[in-house]
């Protein structure tokens, strides 16, 4: 089975963040133009784009979690069968 590492998993938080804000920027200039108040067009894409972000966190720290855990099962899995890998 093909699992992702920690570190490719930080990589697609780390290139999701600036596509997440730039589509909050978008829609805050649309929302500006079509003549919502300030609280509407600079606080709800705010808000709505670290809710985002926050959600893209969790789903990926649990998927860092359950891989680490894979391995570390596969790890001790080898060393009681004899394969240390030495």
């Amino acid at each position: 089975m093909n699992r992702m590492n920690a570190q490719t998993l930080l990589f697609i938080l780390v290139g999701a963040v600036p596509l997440v804000v730039a589509g909050a920027g978008v829609v805050a200039f649309l929302l500006m133009r079509s003549g919502y108040g300030v609280l509407v067009w600079a606080v709800v894409p705010f808000l709505a784009s670290l809710l985002v972000v926050a959600a893209l966190a969790f789903v990926l720290s649990r998927a860092a979690r359950a891989s680490r855990g894979q391995d570390e099962r596969e790890a001790s899995e080898g060393r009681r069968r004899g394969r240390d890998g030495v």
